[in-house]
């Protein structure tokens, strides 16, 4: 094998380790489950229990287990639960679960010369277990056990990438640096034809291969028109400032300058130092900044206006607003390690294209692996759909809003991200005149958001605010464009000259920035608060626009997600509208329990008036990028479950309890009065069928029942359930219920309070 791989000059590999393909019963797949006593290491986990493994002693411990059982009839059952073992002949089945859809839809045409510019996953499956407490017998035993295991592991990692770059090194080369998850590395190369065969087909580590997306934002050649001055007010000395990735900025801006510590600023370009917005036509980044400080516009401030945030410039794009020799998922460490006094960050830029189905990809699940062990908020636009290809789109038949059903309009890399806050965008306004007329109305959404669902059924995006909108001719050609009475009010860069306002930009890049502005002022309200609840209060106070509230449809959440958030709800109680929250920390196995007392007069037979009940609850675990679905992703996941309406409070403790000892979440629709939640936990049992609230990490749902029939007090449950995560360790969530009336006149807030005062019983 050695010999004939030189003769063929081929890298050379472990001729120990090989590649195997196994299925095995996926309900043994648990924080349990181990293949290492069978001497294979599990290199991905595929759908419906498939398993990419790596022997390293050519499958003898596995067939040694299995004579072994055979012979003592032991544990048969064990080995029972392999259903299917192929290894041998890797072209049969390599390359469709390791390339992307696109790589291996011209797999056989490649041929040994060809170069590609590629990003790959390595696995290295070695998880870090739980430190010892050495103060309790034996202790000190397994501290040093620990630590010795940890020094062991770091070898094997170093060792693992060596073997990599030696084997990338015959055919080409690293471009990159590592990028390091829990259970992976990635890096972008440069690799020839005959290196991305062999490497695919034979070395045995490899779990995803794709190639380098380009990545970058839209960029427009507005002129601009003037604006007259107003008073600028600096923010407060204790407002936060939010870490805006992107073009750079023009610090200088006279309406800009006093939110920006020039000292904070960075730029991670290569070979080039300056923060400056270069981007022709009034900079992107310099406009984004604007939305974020100023997301109603500023033609509208006639007397005085405070900021309500500091802005901190983090150059990544180049002139050309485009993100140039870097590797996505390594950036983003450096920025977040160089940051570490942000705690928000503005990413308006993405991938051209769709995301990739299978796996997380390393830039997402870097966000999501930063996210929750540094505590930090991403906020991710969903990215655009070019106006040539909506054009084209139209041209071919497929009119406004339907071409946004092509798996060619997704929402684009890393909108994907399960803890990232994504946004849509949607229209602010309507238009006709006699040439051109605006594609979707005022609310609907805008024609260049790229839409859901995310990566395994996610609710994404989460929210959706005015990007602004296109136009399209009337004249059959179906030129599709930007317009001054569908484009958003935005700042501008003068660094090339025009002014320092413009009206003709519009794309998810600006529609994000408002929901930004909203993070900000929610951050100075709780400085001390976590992400997830400032994530959950953002979503909580999101509504779908026009029927789509009272009436949700799959399409509806697919392309708005839950809405537009307003900053009224999001930030202040009223009297028809009362929310509570509380942020905790929970563990597999486990649950907690919240009730919330409905006073008597809300509840008073002779009334009639609709009450709206909203749940949001969000969390962060850590991640694995080697598996797939949420379920198996994450460490530990969690849900939230509510009592029936004629339901006490014991039988509904009961019930948790049981269903947390069996380890598995109600599987009928239920027996009592439900409350009708939208969504529900079930892609068939809400009102909006195909969506399964539980798939994300961030979950909302919502109800409108009669008062009458509201009971005397409502109950939720948090519950935490077995993934990977062998440690028990603590899962941080917030968890958000208001109560709304929608009728005028009605005092929710004050009955309410009143019937709370005491604090409300936390049971686990």
């Amino acid at each position: 094998m050695l010999s004939t791989r030189k003769e063929q000059k081929l890298a050379p590999i472990d001729h120990n380790v090989v590649p195997v393909f196994l299925k095995i019963n996926p309900d043994i797949i648990t924080s349990d489950f181990n293949l290492e006593k069978f001497g294979i290491e599990v290199i991905s986990e595929e759908n419906d229990g498939f398993i990419i493994g790596a022997s390293s002693d050519r499958l003898n411990s596995l067939e040694e287990k299995i004579k072994g059982f055979v012979q003592s009839n032991h544990n048969t059952a064990k080995i029972a639960e392999f259903w299917e073992i192929i290894d041998g002949d890797f072209s049969s089945w390599k390359p469709k679960h390791i390339l992307s859809e696109e790589m291996f839809s011209f797999w056989p045409a490649i041929t040994d010369d060809d170069v590609f510019q590629l990003e790959v996953g390595i696995a290295f499956n070695k998880p870090v277990p739980k430190e010892p407490d050495p103060t309790k017998q034996g202790g000190e035993k397994r501290l040093q056990d620990y630590r010795k295991y940890l020094v062991e592991r770091d070898e094997l990692l170093m060792e693992r990438e060596t073997s990599f770059d030696n084997f990338i090194s015959h055919y080409g080369f690293r471009k990159s640096t590592f990028a390091h998850l829990e259970d992976s590395f990635s890096c972008e190369v440069e690799i020839n034809g005959k290196g991305l065969k062999d490497l695919v087909l034979n070395y045995p580590f490899v779990f995803d291969v794709s190639e380098i997306e380009e990545i970058g934002s839209i960029v427009d050649n507005s002129e601009g028109i003037g604006l007259d001055d107003f008073i600028i007010l600096p923010p407060d000395g204790d407002s936060p400032e939010i870490g805006l990735i992107d073009s750079g900025v023009m610090e200088n801006h006279k309406y800009l300058a006093s939110a920006i510590k020039p000292e904070n600023s960075i730029s991670y370009l290569k070979n080039n130092s300056s923060t400056v917005d270069e981007v022709k036509g009034g900079g992107h980044g310099t406009k984004v900044a604007g939305a974020i400080l100023y997301p109603y516009g500023i033609s509208n401030i006639s007397d005085e206006y405070q900021l309500p945030c500091f802005i901190r410039n983090l150059r990544v794009l180049n002139k050309e607003n485009k993100l140039e020799h870097q590797f996505p998922a390594e950036l983003m460490n450096q920025i977040v390690e160089d940051n570490y006094d942000c705690s928000v960050f503005n990413l308006s830029i993405n991938s051209k294209v769709p995301f990739r189905k299978k796996h997380m990809s390393s830039w997402a699940a870097t966000i999501d692996s930063l996210t929750h062990n540094h505590r930090v908020l991403f906020l991710i636009s969903t990215g655009n759909i070019h106006p040539h290809f909506i054009r084209h789109y139209i041209n071919e038949g497929e009119s406004y809003p339907h071409y946004l059903n092509k798996a060619q309009c997704g929402i684009a890399n890393p909108a994907q991200s399960s803890f990232g806050l994504v946004v849509g965008s949607i229209n602010h306004s309507s238009f006709e005149d006699s040439n051109w007329k605006s594609l979707g109305e005022k609310n609907e959404i805008s024609a260049f958001s790229r839409v859901g669902s995310g990566i395994w059924e996610h609710i994404k995006p989460d929210v959706v605010e005015y990007g602004g909108g296109y136009v399209c001719s009337k004249n059959g050609i179906n030129s599709v464009k930007e317009n001054e009475n569908t484009s958003t009010e935005l700042l501008r860069s003068t660094l090339n000259g025009g002014n320092a306002y413009s009206k003709d930009s519009v794309g998810t890049s600006f529609a994000i920035p408002r929901v930004t502005h909203i993070v900000a002022r929610l951050l100075k309200l709780y400085p001390n608060e976590d992400i997830n609840l400032i994530k959950a209060l953002v979503v909580q106070g999101a509504r779908l626009p026009n029927n789509l509230f009272f009436n949700p449809s799959d399409i509806g959440i697919k392309q708005l997600g839950y809405g537009v958030p307003s900053i009224e709800r999001v930030t202040k109680n009223s009297s028809r509208r009362v929310t509570y929250y509380n942020t905790s920390n929970i563990v597999a196995e486990e649950g907690r329990i919240y009730s919330l007392k409905i006073p008597e007069s809300l509840r008073n037979q002779a009334d009639e008036f609709e009450i709206l009940i909203e749940v949001t609850l969000s969390y962060t675990a850590e991640v694995r990028r080697t598996r797939q679905k949420t379920k198996s992703y994450l460490s530990t996941w969690l849900d939230w479950t509510s009592s029936y309406l004629d339901e006490s409070m014991n039988d509904f403790t009961a019930r948790v309890i049981k269903e947390i000892e069996e380890e598995k979440i109600e599987t009928v629709k239920g027996s009592g009065n439900i409350i009708p939640w939208k969504i529900r936990e079930n892609k068939d049992w809400g009102e909006v069928k195909g969506l399964n609230r539980n798939n994300s990490s961030t979950q909302k749902d919502w109800a409108i029942i009669q008062s009458y029939d509201l009971p005397e007090e409502l109950n939720f449950s948090v519950r935490g359930h077995k993934s990977w995560d062998k440690n028990a360790e603590p899962v941080p969530f917030a968890l958000v219920v208001s109560i709304e009336a929608l009728s005028e006149n009605i005092d929710v807030y004050e009955s309410i309070r009143i019937e709370n005062e005491i604090e409300l019983p936390i049971n686990v």
